[in-house]
């Protein structure tokens, strides 16, 4: 009996395995390991939750055309392309818990972007009791605070970078974005400020500002 129970644990632990990597998105990409191979084929990253990882966090990679996937942890990656991102991974002691980060400028001084999953809270709101002796209520579960942490760090190179903040907001996205002139001068004015990132970005490779009302970009 309990043979035959440990057997269908291990089968529903492979079904819900495959059934979660059957949602997984994959793109095309590139791996460069810390052997100096590269590999091309289709890899996946989603930034993961505080903890999921015990040993560190890692990616996900197929050959065209194959089932296999293959897990391959951080501290094998030099550095990995996934459609049109690039990711590279730091040794920075301070990015322990999430040293792979998104190259959002590539420059003399680069910018990069850190992210990870927060769940959140669970929430339970009821709907009160029903009418008569019966007290029936409902309950609808949802979280708190779920969402993706951006973090951005700027340094020369992945593994020598400083965390950003309002303080050096300034000064640091200047030089950063120090090749047009134009973004510059709407940092300097504060037309984008700290929590505006997403907006400078994208006003630094398209030239459009984004939709604006009295509190600022939107």
């Amino acid at each position: 009996m309990r043979k035959l129970f440990l057997l269908f644990i291990f089968v529903t632990t492979a079904t819900i395995s495959r059934a979660q990597l059957s949602n997984v998105q994959f793109d095309q990409g590139m791996v460069y390991h810390t052997t100096g191979e590269v590999f091309r084929g289709l890899v996946s990253w989603s930034p993961p939750s505080k903890g999921q990882y015990p040993d560190g966090d890692q990616i996900l990679f197929k050959n065209e055309g194959s089932p296999d996937i293959f897990p391959i942890p951080y501290f094998k990656i030099k550095s990995f392309t996934m459609g049109a991102d690039s990711f590279v991974v730091s040794t920075n002691i301070n990015l322990k818990n999430s040293p792979i980060l998104l190259v959002e400028v590539d420059g003399p001084v680069c910018l990069y972007a850190a992210k990870i999953f927060k769940q959140g809270f669970p929430l339970l709101i009821g709907s009160g009791g029903g009418g008569g002796n019966f007290g029936v209520g409902m309950e609808v579960g949802t979280h708190i605070g779920r969402g993706v942490r951006t973090s951005y760090y700027f340094g020369k190179n992945a593994n020598t970078v400083t965390k950003l903040d309002k303080k050096n907001f300034i000064e640091t996205m200047s030089t950063v974005l120090a090749d047009k002139p134009d973004v510059v001068a709407k940092i300097k004015d504060k037309t984008f400020r700290y929590g505006d990132m997403d907006a400078l970005l994208k006003y630094y490779y398209t030239g459009k500002l984004p939709a604006t009302d009295t509190n600022g970009p939107q």
